[in-house]
């Protein structure tokens, strides 16, 4: 397999290394180019996504946070990310349903005959 990729130096302060190295450690990521290469894929992905689709960041508070991750602990969602696209497309079909305008009446003009036949005597 051929190795096209391109090698670039970054400097980077020691305080970034060491979180960076504790993400590796809980991830279980092989080296810390790994993990980096892992985060620039993502910082790419939020910057520049797909045209069909449109990333929305949103702050959570602590609390927040700790209740989505609890919940993807849980087996309740496979990631947060989808737990939060879940809770947003729920969320906007209970919306529309609600919002959406009741069906309109059926007047005896629109009304088709019941037996199918013609109407003439």
């Amino acid at each position: 397999m051929v190795d096209t990729s391109e090698r670039v130096t970054v400097r980077i302060p020691q305080d970034l290394l060491e979180k960076l190295k504790a993400i590796q450690q809980s991830k279980g990521t092989a080296t810390i180019s790994d993990t980096i290469r892992e985060g620039l894929d993502r910082y790419v992905e939020m910057n520049l996504p797909p045209a069909n689709i449109r990333k929305v960041v949103v702050d959570l508070s602590r609390q927040d946070n700790r209740q989505l991750e609890e919940f993807v602990r849980e087996g309740n969602s496979v990631s947060v990310d989808d737990a939060v696209r879940s809770a947003v497309r729920e969320y906007i079909r209970s919306r529309v349903e609600h919002f959406a305008p009741p069906h309109r009446a059926r007047r005896e003009s629109d009304a088709v005959p019941a037996s199918g036949g013609s109407s003439a005597p």
